[in-house]
């Protein structure tokens, strides 16, 4: 898709494997986010992401961002919503991005449920493809007014991960990260072992 954003559009949707309006979505709150810390790079800052969803909008985050779980810079609080704190722990200062509601027909609802539990027939998938395709043009193109909201809030964000030493459970082998190490019978047990009295 050509757009404005193209240039790190392609990323995004290679990492998330197809384009759908959610991931369009993703990616423009993720860029709103950016831009309202002051940043045309997540290199410049330390920047964390809270998700409030864990659907398709999550992958922009992670691409656009960089905010990965495993890098300690994204969490899961899912409320259900397309919304995500965004902030930067060198600045403290943070942003909620939310998705405006948008409204589709009693038609279209109809016709994603059908897609989506296999009943649809090629005709209606065509249909169907070309209402997304439409879908994600418009969101690609909507200035950021009509498309989403950005809160600056006062948050205080997640501290940096810390590196644990990892013993062996000397029930499993495995080896396990400290924090979650418990003791059974004088013995260092991961959290399997240490409620399973068959072992």
């Amino acid at each position: 898709m050509e757009s404005r954003y193209s240039a790190d559009w392609q990323k995004v949707v290679e990492f998330h494997g197809h384009v759908c309006p959610g991931l369009a979505s993703g990616y423009r709150l993720a860029k709103a986010a950016l831009a309202a810390l002051g940043y045309s790079d997540p290199g410049e800052g330390d920047l964390v992401t809270i998700a409030e969803s864990d659907r398709c909008t999550i992958d922009a985050f992670q691409i656009v961002l960089g905010c990965t779980i495993g890098k300690g810079k994204l969490y899961l609080k899912t409320t259900g919503k397309q919304a995500f704190i965004v902030g930067c722990r060198k600045s403290g200062q943070a942003v909620r991005v939310v998705a405006l509601p948008y409204k589709y027909s009693p038609e279209s609802d109809a016709l994603n449920k059908k897609v989506m539990s296999g009943g649809a027939t090629e005709d209606e998938y065509r249909h169907y493809k070309s209402e997304q395709e439409n879908r994600i043009q418009e969101i690609m193109t909507l200035p950021d007014v009509a498309l989403l909201k950005v809160e600056v809030r006062a948050e205080v964000l997640p501290e940096r991960e810390l590196i644990y030493s990892s013993p062996c459970c000397e029930y499993c082998g495995e080896q396990v990260m400290e924090p979650w190490a418990r003791i059974r019978a004088g013995k260092v047990a991961c959290i399997q072992c240490a409620i399973d009295i068959r072992r």
